[in-house]
């Protein structure tokens, strides 16, 4: 495969080690997703959110979209977290003003987790940032090309779990 000698990263002999490869290519991505949400984040006077805070709000977005009810303690199961640190990561985001948690009638030691507009908007708003990275990522490629390149990573993938 020939490239520029800085971007190589294929062996000079021509071996094709595809191992760095992929790395790179996920840490460029990686990348360019974080700059673009940094910016994003930045022009609204606002700060990211960490990775874990960021899964969080992603179940709670995904819940809240299927109609489900989240509670704390679902956080502390579906993230493998201690109480404290559940605790910690909502009251950050409660802070931030995404979330808010509410006692429930039943049992008010139960909090019944809800997002807030606020976080549906920023849901749109990172979901439009990583859209416009991936059309820059795929820009010239064809439709075709683009599918055989999942079919193929995805069959790498596969290749993995055996």
């Amino acid at each position: 495969m020939a490239c520029e000698k800085k971007e190589c990263i294929w062996s000079p002999k021509g071996d094709t080690h595809i191992g760095p490869y992929v790395r790179h290519l996920s840490k460029s991505i990686r990348s360019s997703i974080d700059e673009a949400l940094d910016k994003e984040f930045s022009e609204a006077g606002e700060t990211r959110l960490t990775s874990v805070q960021a899964h969080v709000m992603g179940y709670l977005n995904m819940q809240h979209e299927l109609g489900n009810v989240v509670y704390q303690k679902d956080i502390e199961h579906v993230f493998h977290i201690q109480r404290s640190t559940a605790t910690g990561i909502l009251k950050l985001l409660e802070q931030r003003g995404s979330i808010r948690r509410e006692s429930e009638k039943s049992d008010a030691r139960l909090k019944r987790i809800t997002v807030t507009e606020k976080a549906i908007q920023t849901k749109k708003r990172v979901d439009e940032t990583i859209e416009g990275v991936e059309k820059r990522l795929v820009r010239g490629l064809s439709e075709e090309e683009i599918k055989t390149y999942i079919e193929l990573t995805e069959k790498m993938r596969r290749n993995l779990e055996k």
